[in-house]
């Protein structure tokens, strides 16, 4: 017998989630953790710094802690240790562009039935692509976008260098490398490596930013352009392809599993990140939302298999690869030239 009451919360629970997110994206936008930062606040003090109202106010933050991102006592609130440690910019796991960046693409959502009746990404305007397509940001959006991904790849990249050993390789390749933030990780690492970051111009502009605050300044190039219609140059021994091939479908990445394959040096090896789906497409279930993230957003995006992935990789060229999974959802494969490594 079903837990009816169970399954009807559980449900509702579902149709509900908007408002969090809606309340979690409000609090990022307007820095709302910063004033938190040395110390518990009542809500009039925020309501005056912020220029809101005092009632509104109160009622907004008491939302807050019933998600357990403040903390209360008597009058005062103050930042949880998930807020402090997430939510306040600067801190070590700052989340806060990741947050602005979703809040972007949060209205295409809501039109997802044109998605599925056409097949095409979301657009709010017939003359503009959706955010989700980098040459068509606004420079806001694209800010938040770009240092949305540095929130995710600090740690990322800290488990891509845990699980592969990376020590025999000189020369990455970070391919659609957006702040930089692999290479930075690498490099920092791996004292003899070097790093050429390969995005479009916009881009790379703030790649730079973060490259130079790094102190790595001299161990970095950058090729400014499109990597699925640029050429990529030669000589590499190590390519990364992160995060990249589920905004495409699978001729395109198929070309560019290639291209990848042609820059590198005989023995280069391939590390190609991404939401790796399991065979039967059963999950993981993170990685099967962000497929349909894909199709919102993107004109042919998606999630794939390690078959897929491989059938690319076999077809360039590479040799057998294999799969390393460094977190529930992102997995990577390994595949490398053959060849002796010069």
């Amino acid at each position: 017998m079903h837990d009816i009451a169970r399954l009807t919360e559980r449900i509702n629970e579902m149709s509900r989630g908007f408002q969090q997110s809606a309340t979690l994206y409000t609090a990022v936008e307007a820095d709302v953790f910063a004033h938190f930062a040395h110390g518990p606040k009542t809500a009039a003090e925020i309501a005056k710094a912020l220029g809101w109202d005092p009632r509104g106010t109160r009622i907004f933050l008491d939302a807050l802690v019933a998600l357990e991102i403040l903390e209360k006592s008597s009058e005062h609130y103050a930042n949880s240790v998930s807020a402090e440690m997430c939510l306040v910019p600067g801190s070590p796991g700052y989340q806060g562009n990741l947050i602005k960046h979703q809040r972007s693409g949060y209205l295409n959502w809501l039109h997802m039935d044109e998605a599925l009746r056409t097949g095409r990404a979301v657009t709010q305007d017939e003359d503009e692509q959706t955010p989700e397509d980098r040459r068509n940001f606004k420079p806001d959006e694209l800010r938040n976008f770009i240092l949305g991904m540095s929130d995710i790849a600090r740690m990322s990249a800290q488990h891509i260098l845990d699980a592969v050993d990376l020590s025999p390789y000189r020369r990455l390749l970070d391919v659609g490398g957006g702040p930089g933030t692999y290479g930075i990780a690498f490099l920092d690492r791996h004292a003899q490596m070097s790093a050429t970051l390969f995005d479009r111009p916009e881009v790379v502009e703030i790649a730079r930013e973060q490259v130079c605050a790094a102190g790595l300044t001299e161990r970095f190039a950058y090729i400014p352009g499109d990597f699925m219609l640029d050429p990529m140059g030669g000589g590499y021994d190590l390519v990364l392809l992160s995060n990249i091939i589920h905004s495409y479908g699978p001729e395109n990445n198929r070309k560019l599993v290639k291209k990848c394959f042609d820059a590198l040096e005989p023995g280069g090896l391939l590390v190609l990140k991404d939401f790796i789906v399991e065979e039967d497409r059963s999950g993981p279930p993170f990685s099967l939302l962000f497929a349909l993230h894909m199709l919102i957003h993107t004109g042919e995006g998606d999630t794939y298999t390690y078959n897929e992935v491989a059938s690319w990789t076999d077809a360039a060229g590479f040799g057998p690869g294999r799969a390393v999974d460094i977190t529930p959802q992102s997995r990577l494969w390994l595949a490398e030239k053959p060849g002796a490594a010069t």
